[in-house]
């Protein structure tokens, strides 16, 4: 259905903007999502790790991560790198500002107020996507038995137990486990149960494909009478007398009442105009995924597994199975390079090592996208001045945190009283 001029159009068709446009829709408002590329998720929620999961909250700005970051430079292991491509980027005070504020904001208390704060928001979140799940037309593997994270070094184990109790006291179930524990839970992991110190599996989180959960979410839009345009990447903001009143596009301008920037690391570059310096870049992350692994089905792995020491998660998704990581500073470099795919592969032989042992790169679906990272480790959503809001910089907690914050700026849009407190992700803080 075309619309003339929408209550409210969504720049950005991944889980953000389109869990946005549900949320308002549901609420009676008329909704328009306006994409770069040819169809819906086909960016950073396209091949993402494929889970769902409270228990990841805790933003990557943790204490310390200033150190790791400069040892990856000088090839040290780290579960942050940066990439000397970015150097010349990183010269520019839009990302000298964002970085300061990034380490800043990696002290221990600021990393557990940031971390509750998520957590609060992904318990709400979670809450509605089971409820929308009911209501959409989707197959998406959901299968909701649980997450484990395994751990190879006691320190970094018991560094993950203590937070994770913490978060027990606000809400997050949880239990403790040895490798052989671990083991009984998921089988696939026998082979290596005796390399493990510990494991923590979390029942709530699941694994499923967000890019099918994204599909679902734009035929129901679509179905409900609203719009979806493609292929029209959003050149800049147009300014009325006194507010936003819509974007120009190569194909013209789209004017709604008003207008949701939603579409990721990318947020920042059309707010920058306006005078708006939005403290979100992107931190790349990579994923391989091999189809049609009957063997899935037949003792293969069932959980999403996520490894603290290799910093990689595994997933099984639709008789496939997937392996995601790294967290890249390298501005929006588009490249895929073996140097970068190869260590995934490694990863997945070191936590499944009889699944990997015939694997190649070329037996791989290879993939990139961009992490949309704030600042201070919490998402931006709210109202940046009249006629323009702000859904972005959930960074790996997109899905998690998507269909709560799409009902939280749908609440805060219609003047409806939050069922959770807005203040901590304003859209203008310092």
């Amino acid at each position: 259905m075309k619309l003339e001029n929408p209550d409210y159009q969504i720049i950005g068709g991944g889980l953000i903007g389109l869990s946005t446009a549900y949320a308002l829709q549901k609420q009676g408002a008329s909704v328009r999502v306006v994409e770069a590329r040819e169809n819906v998720a086909l960016e950073t929620s396209f091949a993402n790790a494929g889970m769902v999961h409270a228990s990841l909250c805790d933003p990557w700005n943790g204490p310390g991560v200033g150190r790791q970051m400069l040892g990856s430079l000088l090839g040290r292991p780290s579960p942050m790198t940066l990439s000397m491509r970015a150097f010349p980027g990183m010269l520019g005070p839009d990302m000298l500002r964002w970085g300061l504020k990034f380490l800043k904001h990696s002290t221990s208390i600021n990393h557990w107020n940031a971390t509750k704060t998520n957590y609060a928001l992904a318990h709400y979140s979670m809450a509605k996507i089971s409820k929308w799940r009911e209501e959409l037309d989707i197959d998406d593997d959901y299968t909701g038995k649980g997450l484990l994270k395994i751990f190879r070094e006691a320190q970094a184990f018991e560094e993950s137990v203590a937070l994770t109790s913490k978060l027990q006291t606000i809400g997050l179930k949880a239990k403790t486990l040895s490798g052989t524990q671990a083991a009984q839970i998921e089988p696939a992991l026998g082979p290596i149960a005796g390399d493990l110190v510990g494991a923590i599996y979390y029942p709530d989180d699941y694994k499923a494909d967000a890019y099918n959960y994204c599909t679902a979410l734009a035929r129901t839009i679509l179905k409900q009478g609203g719009e979806i345009v493609t292929d029209r990447p959003a050149s800049a903001l147009i300014q009325g007398a006194d507010k936003t009143i819509g974007v120009s596009t190569k194909m013209g301008d789209l004017l709604a009442r008003t207008t949701i920037i939603a579409s990721g690391a990318r947020s920042a570059d059309l707010l920058r105009p306006l005078g708006i310096r939005l403290p979100v870049r992107p931190v790349k992350g990579y994923s391989l995924t091999f189809l049609d692994m009957a063997f899935l089905n037949k003792g293969g792995p069932k959980l999403p597994v996520v490894d603290d020491g290799l910093h990689c998660a595994v997933t099984p998704l639709h008789g496939a199975l997937r392996i995601a990581g790294t967290a890249e500073i390298t501005g929006f470099d588009t490249s895929m390079t073996t140097k970068r795919l190869s260590p995934l592969l490694e990863m997945l032989r070191d936590v499944y090592p009889k699944l990997a042992e015939n694997l190649t790169l070329k037996d791989a679906q290879t993939w990139h996208g961009f992490r949309p990272v704030s600042a201070d480790g919490m998402p931006f959503i709210g109202t940046l001045c009249p006629g323009l809001a702000i859904n972005t910089g959930h960074g790996h907690m997109g899905w998690t945190l998507s269909a709560g914050s799409g009902v939280l700026l749908a609440d805060l849009l219609l003047g409806k009283r939050p069922k959770i407190d807005p203040a901590p992700f304003k859209a203008r803080r310092p």
